[in-house]
């Protein structure tokens, strides 16, 4: 008579959404039904089959591999629930339940699996692993952490495996150092935004920079920017602010509009080449560059501005139609605008530009904002550090009465000019502060003098 017994169970995962890992509970086993057997013992407690149901990352594999289940293999309940511990652990899922299957066959176990929402993953960064290719180190550490996509839970047990497999590699092709990682976030100290990895206790500078993509002039105003990379360490994320605020605009300015650098790679210098250096490792970073088509202005409008004319601003913007568009410059002249309004009394003027890129033509429409809001007038000044005598001189000398309106440049003009009335014989520290008093739409300005 053939046998068979079947259980489902419900593992409920609140638990399991931090390192140290909660009591699973469970509720008693459901749709049982036992029939007596001369079945073997063995042959029944023989993992023959799993099926996976209810995620949409993982496939049957993968979760075998993570499970630390094998086919073939004799198992009980207790096996099974060790499984969904170590399962839940890893923060990618959000509950688990199990159901088995016992018969003369063996035994079949299902696993339904619900994914952790995207919002709750954040991607891994390797920082500094210059040994590898990115290609290398994913399918490596895919191979040994089974359920590794690129994407890390920000809580749960994952992140840890992931630095061991890191360590564990780099321990067994014999390289310096230690792996660590730490949780980054957003500058405010706000949600999380990656975790990364990188090699600690080891010294790795680099030698020089390349840009494969670029052209021979592009190239050489490139590696002018990069001496100032040259012995720094090599990280990653480092690099890559220094690619967005260093090397970009070397594209910017050139019209290059839609270029973009790829993550920076590193090749390693063999110690037979390597200058002399007190670095444990030297590399040659690589920074992949995709410079696209260069973008000719077709047109720039103006939209928001009543207190300035239009006619006065189009002399601070330097973009010519039908010429590369000269992103960076367009920045610069940006900010002459809005000091153009901080001198009228607009302390809250911002201007933006919208680019709408043509990419058939190859041209750029630039769009720009002005948001004027109030303009705010003169409050009172305070004058702090000199003697009875110079402060009176100064109060006489500053023209720019209470109620009248504010000139952001005027203080700072006020102090090139009136530098006689100070006493003589000690250099003089001087330090402008406007309270900006949005309530009243009034600035008061305090200049403080102290001797250096």
């Amino acid at each position: 008579m053939n046998m068979k017994a079947k259980f489902i169970v419900l593992v409920l995962l609140a638990g399991f959404a931090c390192h140290v890992p909660g009591s699973a509970q469970s509720r008693p086993p459901a749709n049982q039904s036992t029939k007596h057997s001369k079945a073997s013992p063995a042959d029944g407690n023989k993992l023959i089959a799993l099926k996976v149901t209810g995620t949409q990352r993982y496939n049957d594999k993968e979760i075998l591999a993570a499970s630390g289940l094998e086919l073939g293999q004799a198992v009980s309940e207790g096996d099974f629930k060790e499984a969904v511990r170590r399962l839940g652990e890893t923060g990618v899922f959000t509950d688990v339940a199990y159901a088995f299957e016992f018969s003369d066959a063996g035994t079949k176990l299902e696993l339904q699996l619900t994914d952790a929402e995207k919002k709750q993953l954040v991607p891994a960064i390797f920082e500094n692993f210059v040994w590898f290719t990115d290609a290398e180190l994913i399918s490596e550490l895919q191979r040994r952490v089974p359920l590794f996509k690129q994407l890390l839970p920000v809580a749960g047990t994952l992140p840890d495996r992931l630095n061991d497999a890191l360590q564990t590699l780099v321990s067994e092709k014999q390289l310096p150092g230690h792996v660590d990682y730490q949780r980054q976030g957003t500058p405010d100290g706000g949600e999380l935004t990656a975790i990364a990895y990188r090699v600690t206790d080891v010294e790795i500078r680099i030698r020089n920079c390349e840009f494969p993509g670029a052209s021979a002039e592009q190239a050489a105003a490139l590696t002018s920017v990069a001496r100032k990379v040259a012995g720094v360490p090599y990280d990653r994320s480092s690099l890559a602010a220094v690619a967005r605020l260093d090397f970009l605009p070397v594209f910017l300015k050139r019209g290059y509009l839609r270029a973009e650098f790829a993550p920076s790679e590193a090749k390693v210098v063999s110690k037979s080449t390597q200058d002399e250096s007190l670095a444990d490792v030297e590399v040659d970073a690589i920074f992949p560059i995709t410079p696209g088509k260069v973008y000719a202005t077709a047109d720039v409008t103006w939209k928001g501005n009543t207190a300035v004319k239009t006619e006065e601003l189009l002399g601070l913007i330097h973009l010519s139609v039908g010429e590369p568009a000269d992103a960076v410059r367009l920045a610069t002249d940006l900010e002459s605008v809005n000091k153009i309004y901080r001198s009228r009394g607009y302390m809250a003027a911002y201007v933006t530009s919208e680019p709408t890129l043509d990419d058939g033509k190859a041209t750029v429409r630039y769009a720009i904002n002005v948001f004027e809001g109030d303009q705010y007038k003169m409050g009172e000044l305070e004058i702090v550090g000199l003697d009875t005598q110079a402060t009176a001189h100064l109060q006489s000398a500053w023209t720019l009465r209470e109620g009248d309106p504010y000139n952001g440049d005027y203080a700072k003009k006020f102090l090139e000019t009136t530098n006689r009335f100070l006493p003589g014989g000690v250099a003089w520290d001087i330090a402008i502060h406007e309270a900006v008093n949005a309530k009243d739409k009034t600035v008061d300005v305090t200049l403080r003098f102290r001797p250096k």
